[in-house]
């Protein structure tokens, strides 16, 4: 076993211990806690440049993991993360500190949305955020449309326009995080004229897209461990779709009439591949692959996950 193919598997595991055992009242654990931990970034990078056999640093990398979990709660009284920040002209106000720690942050509903504009032909949405539930679906006669509920905080929106091409870029503000923080509930509408290309860079989250109404040229969902349900259409010629997630559960929905390849670099993964056939090593296709007028692209890169990928 090579200790690359486990490194993020191990961390992940970890993090879900600590999220479990916050959940159970063992401990207090959450996003702000989770900052105190970047020394251990560098501890574990020292161990994957060591001069020795792989299953001697996975045995260190278990060991240090085991560790960091049994004495968090000593951990995570040292000085925190913040206070490495400051040294490079970081206000406290930014970053959650000691003093401010009851403070009680009521944000209100969020809607922002972006006018219609006949004269741009393709639209590019960038969503950055925490963990939460994110859904896309539905057409606005607005070039986008964003509704936000919860208490983690507010959203940015900021536009530009490049020959004919309109970039979006949606990102939670940076103020007033915490680790109570209970909803992070986010609704988004696209126009259907322009063809669109899709980033989303979220943490832990629950995703859920039906892109039925619009032409997609690509989606990429960068996401920690992550319940992501994704429904695609075809009305593009040629749709891309890639997946880097961790510890996830991924299930994607695809027309029947569309031809589709699977490109899988995977590993400790439990996956259903619903009418493909293996075509090499972690390549699938469905029958009509070379045939379908449509063409739909999927690579999946993920970690300890369920993939279910299914046509209708």
């Amino acid at each position: 076993m090579k200790y690359r193919h486990v490194f993020w598997a191990f961390i992940l595991i970890a993090i879900g211990i600590l999220f479990m055992l916050n959940n159970f009242g063992v401990l207090e654990f959450g996003i702000r806690t989770l900052f105190n931990l970047w020394p251990l970034i560098l501890i574990l990078w020292g161990i994957s440049i060591l001069p020795i056999r792989d299953g001697i640093k996975v045995a260190a990398l278990v060991a240090v993991l085991v560790v960091t979990v049994i004495f968090f709660n000593r951990i995570s009284e040292k000085s925190s993360w913040l206070h490495f920040h400051n040294f490079r002209g970081f206000s406290s106000k930014d970053w959650d500190d000691d003093e401010d720690s009851t403070a009680t942050y009521n944000y209100q509903p969020q809607n922002l949305s972006v006018p219609f504009d006949s004269l741009t032909g393709k639209g590019e949405l960038k969503l950055e955020a925490a963990a939460g539930n994110f859904k896309l679906e539905g057409i606005t006669s607005d070039f986008l449309s964003f509704n936000k509920t919860g208490d983690i905080g507010n959203y940015s929106l900021t536009t530009t326009n490049e020959s004919g091409r309109k970039k979006i870029n949606l990102s939670l503000e940076k103020s007033g995080i915490r680790h109570s923080v209970k909803d992070n509930d986010v609704e988004i509408k696209l126009s259907d004229k322009p063809s669109w290309n899709l980033k989303f860079e979220v943490g832990a989250a629950e995703i859920s897209m039906d892109l039925r109404d619009y032409k997609i040229d690509t989606t990429t969902i960068d996401a920690g461990a992550s319940s992501i349900n994704i429904k695609i259409g075809n009305k593009n010629p040629a749709t891309y779709m890639t997946f880097n997630a961790g510890a996830s559960s991924i299930k994607v929905e695809i027309p029947k009439e569309s031809g589709c390849q699977i490109k899988s670099e995977s590993f400790m993964i439990s996956k259903e591949f619903d009418g493909f056939t293996k075509k090499g090593d972690g390549i699938y296709q469905t029958a009509n692959f070379n045939t379908g007028k449509e063409k739909i692209y999927l690579t999946i890169k993920t970690a300890i996950s369920k993939i279910e990928i299914n046509r209708y």
